[in-house]
């Protein structure tokens, strides 16, 4: 991940797809809505960087229709603390302390503000991995 993250863009639509790439879940309200991440370091928004490499940023952005708006970002299997979230209703940047070797799951919030304000939960792996020589 150090220094040359790909941007990361989540796209979410109303409907299951079956479309590559796209998941299928349930919003809040029971209702089905797809998903996807494009970009990031495996090409379908997840992020993988080598321990003691040094803090980095993976940026995100919301790229569906404008009635969808980022709730938050939660982080899970964090045991070391080293993921954070800087962002706002459309982008932001997750930030990676990239100290200790874990693998870590972030997961995007999503409201769709025309359907009742429902959430839709989004989330690929973030992965660090022990350094070359350890």
């Amino acid at each position: 991940m150090p220094n040359n993250t790909p941007n990361i863009n989540l796209d979410v639509r109303n409907f299951s797809s079956g479309d590559p790439g796209w998941h299928n879940v349930n919003a809040s309200n029971g209702q089905p809505y797809s998903y996807c991440y494009t970009g990031g370091d495996d090409s379908v928004g997840g992020l993988i960087s080598t321990a003691g490499e040094g803090r980095d940023t993976a940026p995100l952005q919301l790229i569906a229709d404008q009635r969808y708006q980022i709730t938050s970002c939660t982080f899970s299997n964090d045991t070391q603390n080293q993921l954070s979230w800087n962002g706002g209703n459309r982008s932001g940047t997750i930030v990676d302390a990239n100290v200790q070797v874990e693998d870590a799951e972030y997961s995007i919030l999503v409201t769709d503000t025309v359907n009742g304000n429902c959430t839709i939960q989004c989330d690929p792996d973030v992965k660090i991995k022990p350094p070359a020589n350890a």
